[in-house]
């Protein structure tokens, strides 16, 4: 099957552009383990995606902590931030940015993370100029797997959502690129049938994508 060029590309951010997840892993199992407990490797898995804000009220639940959301949020991303140096550009990244830059594809992120963790993100790593548009889920009224973060970015663009591709690395973000109506090519971070059966096309690297979005198909 073919599919029209894009108009824009709409990226998360952590696991799909930078390799975060591990980071994000380690600090808020530091921070839950100051609480007294210990955050396990599947739970931050079928967190992901979803933003910290989400991860706090699951701690909440699940482990009884005292935790107030607004406030360990910003504890948190205080914490990420000062890492961000250390979070590596995933494979095929800046290839595809430029091959798309070139192909004059207008492209945007919208992510979980809050705005300032993005920005600082995207400035540590040295690829803010190629995004005409930031959204955080923090932005909109609901976060992923709800749509709004990929329909703002779609509106500031000004770009229909079936001329976008949104790309990902969840299954909450798969789920709410194609609730949005946009084609997704998704990268997992974790394998998930799930996933594999919502994504348009499912791929090893961001590499990978510049043949299947730019190439002569």
């Amino acid at each position: 099957m073919q599919h029209p060029r894009p108009h824009a590309l709409i990226f998360d951010l952590d696991g799909l552009l930078v390799d975060s997840e591990p980071i994000w892993f380690e600090v808020e199992g530091g921070f839950l383990a100051d609480l007294g407990h210990t955050w396990t490797r599947q739970e931050a898995d079928a967190c992901m995606g979803q933003g910290t804000p989400n991860t706090l009220r699951i701690w909440r639940e699940r482990h009884g902590v005292d935790v107030d959301i607004e406030r360990d949020t910003e504890r948190i991303i205080d914490r990420m931030i000062a890492r961000a140096d250390g979070m590596k550009l995933q494979a095929g990244a800046l290839s595809l940015l430029d091959r798309a830059k070139g192909e004059n594809c207008r492209m945007a992120v919208a992510s979980s993370s809050p705005r300032r963790l993005i920005e600082a993100v995207l400035e540590a790593k040295g690829i803010r100029s190629f995004f005409e548009v930031v959204v955080s889920a923090q932005e909109v009224p609901r976060p992923k797997p709800a749509p709004d973060v990929f329909v703002r970015a779609g509106e500031l663009l000004d770009v229909p959502m079936k001329s976008c591709v949104v790309l990902e690395d969840t299954l909450a973000g798969t789920r709410a690129g194609i609730d949005a109506g946009a084609r997704v090519i998704a990268v997992p971070s974790v394998p998930s049938a799930a996933l594999n059966a919502l994504a348009t096309w499912v791929l090893h690297d961001l590499g990978e994508a510049i043949d299947v979005l730019f190439g002569d198909r």
